[in-house]
């Protein structure tokens, strides 16, 4: 992607320590698809910035004066933790399990490394571009054997792979997305930041038919007052319905005789 295709992501910093934000501000001046629109040093001016100006992407500091900074993304509304991609950095390696157990995209160790750093651009450039290409509609499907990396409680995750997926399904009690995985008994929660539109640019079998339920449309084997019966091994799920917004979309994923 060149630059001028890259997209901008309006960017904070917080944390107490001038010298460590100039140092990233530095470092950060040589990836223009980042825009730095505000640096704050306590975790209350930090959390008020980001309701404020809803960023897309907040470097976060995790000892701060007066807060831990992963408090932070419990204390902020859905909304901003969906939209905003959390970057945890600290000294202390052993803040990474703590970081992601608490939602953020990435962890980012101090003193910085740029070979660090320039992985978690890519990162974050490459996941900020699918979520606009699949708000604007233009989300590339590309097939996948579907390698993805899933928590399965707060300090174990397992790597699986999308065809053992049958049904993703939001957690209204949560506000998170669950997947709904083979051999499993119990659904495996995603991270608060995971949103519909991602789940859906997965692959192209992955179709949405409520706005609670997501599909692999390879188990699915026939629909009955508007509720999906599924194929082994996820014959018992009975209670997936097909919103009449959605009806329309998952016909035209078949050949109708």
């Amino acid at each position: 992607m060149s630059k001028k295709q890259q997209p901008i992501m309006k960017t904070v910093i917080i944390d107490d320590n001038l010298t460590d934000i100039e140092e990233l501000q530095k470092a950060l001046e040589k990836y223009p698809q980042f825009e730095i629109i505000g640096t704050y040093r306590t975790g209350k001016a930090g959390m008020a910035a980001l309701e404020k100006l809803k960023p897309d992407v907040a470097f976060l500091d995790i000892e701060l004066p007066d807060m831990l900074g992963l408090e932070i993304i419990e204390g902020l509304s859905q909304e901003v933790v969906i939209n905003c991609r959390f970057v945890a950095y600290s000294a202390y390696a052993g803040h990474v399990l703590e970081s992601f157990r608490k939602h953020a995209f990435d962890f980012l160790l101090k003193p910085i490394d740029p070979s660090d750093l320039e992985g978690i651009i890519h990162r974050l450039t490459d996941a900020y571009s699918l979520k606009k290409s699949a708000e604007f509609g233009t989300a590339e499907k590309k097939p996948t054997d579907g390698n993805l990396l899933m928590f399965i409680n707060s300090s174990d995750f397992r790597i699986m792979r999308l065809r053992d997926i049958g049904v993703f399904q939001f957690n209204n009690s949560l506000r998170l997305w669950e997947a709904i995985v083979a051999n499993m008994e119990k659904p495996v929660r995603l991270k608060r930041s995971v949103n519909n539109k991602m789940l859906l640019s997965l692959g192209t079998e992955m179709i949405q038919v409520h706005q609670r339920y997501i599909v692999n449309i390879h188990y699915l084997s026939q629909v009955t007052d508007n509720i999906c019966w599924f194929y082994p091994p996820f014959e018992n799920i009975d209670y997936v319905r097909i919103g009449i917004t959605y009806r329309r979309h998952l016909l035209e994923k078949f050949c109708c005789l």
